[in-house]
């Protein structure tokens, strides 16, 4: 049975080379999908292909968009939530001070509702995923970069200006890389996935990791989570690169546990899924050094649950309730 009109709602992740569509009912279930290109040539074809992926994912639940409550996007960049506007991305350059929500629900005809990706993950895990039923969460998404979210009091905390949540940008080594914020150290620069490529690239040059070597070479282009996974479990080098790195986010969670004082911490993002289980383990394990004990014996770290699902079911849920 199809379900009821305003029962269910259309989330879309738009990343930097491609936008997800997915369909979802009030439970968080997936009832239809499609994914396509981001097109970057300019705001009129942008819109366009978000309008048709959106028709295509609902096509493939046998669905239309007058049976969709409504339509939410996780979109990278600096958003007002409130307004639905894209202030700046650097994913999508040509939206500035975008009125997003308004211009997508002409298109569509349905409401709509913009938020942050990161906050859209985070608040899809809170929603259906691993923070369901938690009232103070933080998020760590690990992949180019490294994001994150809040969920205090059980809503999302965008902070003063929309920006709240910038874990990847604490700062964790006086003498470490240029980060893209234009500060050195942070922890972006540090553990995000093309650093971690960089150093790995390194030691297969050495010839310290020669089954990376064999199968990704020192192209960092090419050495992706899934190759870093696979390197790991041949590599030792690559396996002891990977644990101190998740040493370093240790104290950058260590940080927010302190700080916040959260019930759980959610690791999702492209490096967390390619090792399921690894990075979760290694934190755990390393953040008893940086943070209080008696927050340590409140605080629970896993792993998101969502996969590459959270960022479209969290913007889903926010178009339910709006």
């Amino acid at each position: 049975m199809a379900p009821r009109s305003g029962r269910i709602a259309v989330g879309v992740d738009v990343g930097g080379t491609k936008v997800l569509a997915a369909v979802f009912d009030r439970k968080g279930r997936v009832l239809g999908r499609a994914k396509t290109p981001t097109d970057l040539s300019g705001p009129a074809p942008f819109l366009d292909s978000l309008s048709e992926v959106i028709k295509e994912a609902l096509g493939t639940a046998g669905l239309t968009l007058k049976q969709a409550a409504g339509v939410g996007v996780g979109c990278p960049g600096l958003i007002d939530a409130a307004r639905g506007i894209l202030l700046s991305s650097a994913n999508i350059p040509f939206l500035r001070q975008f009125p997003l929500a308004k211009a997508l629900s002409r298109r569509t005809g349905r409401p709509a509702a913009v938020e942050n990706d990161v906050n859209a993950g985070l608040y899809g895990e809170f929603r259906f995923g691993a923070a369901r039923g938690i009232r103070h969460a933080a998020g760590f998404f690990l992949g180019t970069g490294i994001g994150g979210a809040l969920i205090l009091d059980g809503r999302l905390y965008r902070g003063a200006t929309g920006a709240a949540g910038e874990f990847g940008h604490q700062f964790v080594d006086p003498f470490g890389p240029l980060c893209g914020c234009g500060n050195r150290g942070c922890v972006e620069a540090v553990c995000g996935r093309p650093a971690i490529s960089a150093e790995a690239a390194v030691l297969a040059a050495r010839r310290q990791a020669p089954h990376l070597l064999k199968k990704g070479g020192t192209d960092i282009t090419k050495i992706k989570s899934g190759a870093l996974a696979k390197a790991a479990e041949s590599d030792s080098a690559v396996r002891r690169l990977l644990q101190n790195k998740a040493a370093a986010l240790s104290i950058a969670v260590g940080n927010v546990a302190n700080i916040l004082n959260p019930e759980l911490i959610v690791l999702g993002g492209g490096l967390v899924e390619a090792m399921p289980g690894f990075f979760a383990r290694e934190v755990r394990q390393a953040v008893r050094s940086h943070a209080m004990p008696g927050i340590l014996a409140s605080l629970r770290i896993a792993e998101a649950a969502l996969g590459d699902h959270a960022v479209a079911a969290g913007a889903a849920a926010l178009a339910l309730e709006a």
